[in-house]
């Protein structure tokens, strides 16, 4: 235990060189803002010019001395600068700078209250130490650690870095260091519930205590009995302080023999009942070797019961086992004959539901086929074209549409054309159905008159969401469409999509015009959506295609990837100059030569048509 020397009946009087000092300390009090300004600026301006010059040696060091005069102010300006200080010692390979900035953002953030932060830094700083092999700076980081993860509330995690401290207090025979580490532990161990490690180390510190309080009142003693000898004449204060440093010296003494002689009683009665608890278990131990001989005796007599028992048990249950076995036989084969006969019922009521399923699909496939246009309405309609049309399943969600639009020309040949490739929610049935729900919906709006591209795909959302009634049952299906209007007279081609493009070609150069993020119908949070309207002059010959995702989405090839659209527009520019008959073909041998032996993964649709 320490104690302070307390020194009664001296009264200091102000003097000279007090008053002198006073006056600089107020002096520095007031300077001190105006001197860190100073600082600032002139750190940021050297470090400004060490980053032009690139000497990122100086940069670090201009940087950290910065931080420096921000820290005790200024947080968030200190970590800035420590930070670059970091940066620029990294790139100037100064390990000794790094471990500079790495200490210093740690303190910061611990100071804030960052532990987690903090105690990254403080580990990035150890591992720079050891870089280096510097045990100072070793010890120094282990310290900063071990309070970080201590002030955390982390008293286990702080032991492991506080130990290795010590081991390098001990390994230098640094005591000011050992005593630091003593005390550390003492806390962190009381804190971690183990009182008796803690009073371990709580007694190494204060022994360190002790002779530092006893080499303190030795060499006080010492210089003031040197003082006696040279100076007879000891005045009353003097020869005061010799007795008090002398009953000090004694009382300190007497105090680490107490504590010293209460430890050895604690460590005997602790040996005491540690010998007790091992005699106690000897006993305990041969009770429970007669109590086993017992157990044994009596199990073996048991077991010879039970054997006597599972003989005549054995025999009745082989006697059972028999005629059960021949019941279960009788009645199996009973079960299995009317399970087969069951079966067999089954099959032919799945096979006729199966028929009549299949005879439902192909009726639906022929309605489907009967709205969309025959090849001959197609080609009445624009000579030189193809429609390359692949449903994944017996029917599609993929569709598409032709319509000619009058325009009040007294040639019909000059009349508008609308075309259209659509691909709807799903596939299969359910997209078969939303199929349907589109053409209808399409007829319907070029016979009320609407006939602009953009204004068409406005309605068709509409009439969409209002068919499946989105408003009230949230559905959320919809369509991908992309729309065009060829205007003959004009020689335009007007152009909306929703999500799904166009591509043309003209002079051997493929162009794509976008159509808009949104599909029709399922949008919740957008009931009403307004789409662009595209013009492309048709001056020259032009080939046009319309197409859903499902060819570009084909799996296939040696890596089982997607076709994807670089890949199309390619084969598209490749083929655009052979007859329209003979680019689907290409096209469709092209995706059934990718596809492979693996199944088709969307419905797939291509149309083409030459213009101009």
């Amino acid at each position: 235990m320490q104690k302070t020397l307390e020194h009664s009946g001296r009264e200091e009087r102000l003097s000279l060189p007090g008053i002198l000092l006073y006056t600089v300390i107020l002096f520095t009090i007031y300077s001190i803002p105006g001197v860190v300004i100073a600082q600032n600026t002139a750190a940021e301006a050297a470090l400004a010019k060490a980053i032009s010059a690139k000497n990122y040696k100086e940069a670090a060091q201009q940087a950290f001395t910065a931080a420096e005069a921000y820290k005790n102010g200024k947080s968030d300006k200190a970590l800035e600068f420590y930070n670059q200080s970091l940066v620029y010692a990294k790139k100037a390979s100064d390990v000794p700078a790094q471990y500079q900035a790495s200490m210093a953002l740690g303190k910061v953030y611990s100071d804030l209250k960052k532990y987690s932060s903090a105690q990254d830094n403080f580990q990035a700083a150890l591992k720079l130490a050891r870089q280096i092999k510097n045990k100072d700076q070793e010890g120094e980081s282990l310290v900063a650690l071990a309070r970080s993860y201590g002030d955390a509330g982390k008293p286990k995690k702080a032991i492991d870095p506080m130990q290795e401290a010590l081991n390098l207090a001990i390994e230098k025979n640094d005591v000011a260091f050992q005593q630091e580490c003593y005390s550390l532990l003492a806390d962190y161990y009381k804190a971690a519930g183990d009182l008796k490690k803690s009073n371990e180390y709580k007694g190494q510190y204060n022994a360190i205590a002790w002779n530092k309080q006893k080499e303190e009142s030795d060499r006080k003693l010492t210089e003031l009995t040197k003082q006696s000898k040279k100076n007879k004449d000891l005045t009353v204060r003097q020869m005061h302080e010799m007795r008090e440093l002398k009953d000090h010296i004694t009382q300190v003494e007497s105090e680490k023999l107490a504590t010293e002689s209460e430890l050895q009683e604690q460590k005997a009665k602790l040996r005491q009942t540690e010998d007790s608890l091992k005699i106690i278990e000897e006993i305990s131990l041969k009770r429970q070797l007669q109590i086993d001989l017992l157990n044994k005796d009596k199990e073996l007599a048991e077991v010879k019961i039970r054997e006597q028992h599972a003989r005549i048990k054995n025999e009745e249950l082989l006697r059972d086992s028999i005629m059960a076995g021949i019941v279960m036989a009788s009645v199996l084969v009973a079960v299995l004959i009317i399970n087969y006969r069951r079966k067999i019922k089954d099959n032919k009521r799945i096979h006729r539901q199966n028929e009549n399923i299949k005879s439902s699909i192909n009726y639906a496939k022929r309605i489907q086929e009967a709205m969309m246009p025959r090849k001959d309405q197609q080609e009445a309609l624009v000579s030189d074209s193809f429609v390359l049309f692949k449903p994944r399943d017996t029917v599609s969600g993929d569709f598409y549409w032709f319509s000619e639009l009058p325009n009040g020309s007294a040639d019909r040949a000059q009349d508008d054309l609308a075309f259209a490739a659509v691909d709807c929610t799903g596939h299969g049935v359910p997209g078969a159905f939303m199929s349907m729900i589109g053409i209808n919906s399409l007829n319907g709006i070029i016979n009320r008159g609407i006939t602009e591209t953009n204004s068409m795909l406005d309605m068709l959302h509409t009439e969409i969401r209002t068919a499946l009634r989105q408003e009230v049952t949230g559905n959320n299906d919809g369509m991908d469409v992309a729309l065009c209007i060829y205007r003959k007279q004009r020689r335009v081609l007007e152009f909306s999509g929703a999500k799904n493009p166009l591509v043309y070609i003209q002079n051997k150069t493929l162009h794509q015009v976008k159509g808009d993020i949104h599909s029709i119908g399922g949008s919740k949070s957008k009931p009403n959506l307004s789409f662009r309207k595209h013009a492309i002059t048709i001056d020259k010959p032009t080939t046009v295609y319309l197409f859903s995702d499902g060819y570009r989405d084909q799996f296939g090839g040696k890596d089982n990837a997607k076709f994807m659209g670089k890949r199309f527009n390619q084969l598209l520019l490749d083929i655009h100059e052979m007859p329209m008959e003979e680019q689907m073909k290409a096209l469709s041998k092209t995706i059934e030569d990718w596809k492979g032996t693996g199944t088709q993964t969307d419905d797939i649709l291509v149309m083409g048509i030459k213009l101009g």
